[in-house]
């Protein structure tokens, strides 16, 4: 008896071990938008592009830095002439220096400070491509979240024209309705199932456009948990202007190309200066002469030095004045090109703003035609059920219910599109999707 308990309790173990493991094989990951966005942050090529620009940039100001350090060097040198004589020795050197350079109007040291500048411009830039990556992955959310409500849309229709043409089926038994009303009951439900089709394939586009921007796996299904926080959210145009001009990354990263086009002035303008070096060392050389009958001479010399001079470039055939003014040009473009994105910025601040106005109020109007539509196909149904109304009234009154369902779905996606494009525009949504807890 105790060995059929053991068998039975190891046919049972296997049984929860295995239902166990091919639940976890079926049950696939549930994402939100948060949940997605922070994953698009470590895997978007495109963000590791911009990591690397703003590596390059930080290698470019050790590049700098080298510059005002004095370099060290040791050489060797071994000269032998084939037909050795009293006025051709050979000579042995072994020495090391050190040598530096600068010139007088800190020409590096201005190199240096716009290195600097260079990687803080490096870094908005990487945050500039970082939040339009985490926008884009946030619209292919709502998106494919819309196209999901749309297939429940869609699923309910085919329901209700099932039970329909099953009413149909009842009454043409009966002898109440003609076979016609049947035939179009079915072509309606038809309709359904290929929108159906079309809705769940609709879907499944848009959570392959997901996998690739975020390098999840293919199996997973979306969650709404987070999207609901922004629903009651509220704001005036002038307070979407203010913090867009002083967050947005556009903006900072323009202001620090301008200050680099204007140190670059200073930096070209350099070339004017005189320059000065400076070397210090100490060598040693081993010289022999063949003084002939094989007899061979030398000596030896050890000695330390130190040599400065100063080099003035008096005619260059114009390529100092040209580098200056070529830097003035760029300064004038680093303005003009900040000046633009100001402007730019501030029209998507109007345009986000009214389009948030105007999908809340549509979102508004399209509840109480969603709730007139039910109610209209409620009483449809029940007048069909006792005679009063054909199936004429029955399609008419689902096409009105599913039509004003899509739109309300397509308007409610809308309305979460143009908040976050307010949370874009306002330069928050890297704080909002990737450091809000």
């Amino acid at each position: 008896m105790l060995k059929i308990n053991k068998i039975h309790l190891f046919v049972l173990v296997s049984l929860l071990l295995l239902f166990g493991f091919s639940a976890q094989a079926f049950c696939k990951p549930s994402y939100t938008l948060k949940q997605l966005c922070r994953i698009a942050n470590k895997n978007a090529e495109s963000i590791q592009i911009a990591r690397e620009q703003t590596y390059i940039a930080e290698q470019d100001k050790k590049r700098a830095q080298s510059v005002l350090i004095p370099a060290a060097t040791l050489y060797a040198s071994y000269l032998n002439y084939k037909n050795d004589d009293y006025y051709t020795p050979d000579v042995n050197t072994l020495g090391g220096k050190l040598t530096q350079s600068f010139t007088l109007n800190g020409r590096e040291l201005i190199a240096y400070d716009v290195s600097k500048k260079g990687i803080e411009k490096a870094k908005y830039s990487e945050q500039t491509i970082r939040t339009d990556y985490i926008f884009q992955v946030a619209q292919a959310y709502i998106q494919a979240l819309n196209l999901k409500r749309l297939v429940e849309v869609a699923d309910a229709e085919v329901e209700r024209l099932s039970t329909y043409r099953d009413s149909i089926n009842e009454k043409l038994r009966v002898g109440s309705v003609t076979k016609t009303a049947l035939y179009r009951a079915r072509a309606e439900l038809s309709k359904a199932k290929t929108d159906q089709i079309v809705a769940v394939n609709n879907v499944q586009t848009a959570k392959a456009g997901i996998v690739r921007l975020t390098g999840i796996e293919d199996q997973f299904s979306i969650a709404s948990g987070d999207i609901k926080e922004i629903e009651n959210f509220s704001i005036t145009l002038e307070e979407i202007k203010l913090k867009a001009l002083e967050n947005r990354y556009e903006i900072k990263e323009g202001k620090k190309g301008v200050e680099i086009a204007r140190r670059s002035i200073a930096y070209e303008k350099g070339d004017y200066w005189p320059r000065f070096e400076i070397e210090g060392g100490y060598r040693e050389k081993d010289i022999t002469y063949d003084t002939g009958n094989e007899a061979q001479g030398g000596y030896d010399t050890a000695e330390a030095y130190i040599q400065a001079q100063l080099v003035v470039t008096l005619y260059d055939g114009g390529l100092r004045s040209a580098q200056v003014r070529q830097a003035m040009a760029k300064y004038r473009q680093a303005m003009q090109a900040l000046a633009n994105e100001e402007k730019a910025i501030i029209l998507e601040s109007k345009q986000s703003f009214l389009e948030f106005n105007t999908s809340k109020a549509t979102l508004i109007n399209l509840a109480d035609e969603v709730k007139s539509a039910e109610e209209n196909f409620n009483a449809v149904q029940m007048q069909f059920k006792y005679g009063m109304a054909d199936s004429i009234d029955i399609m008419d009154a689902n096409t009105l219910l599913v039509e004003a369902q899509r739109r309300i779905s397509n308007a409610r996606s809308s309305f979460y599109l143009s908040i976050l494009k307010i949370i874009y525009t306002q330069g928050d949504i890297l704080y909002y999707f990737l450091n809000k807890k």
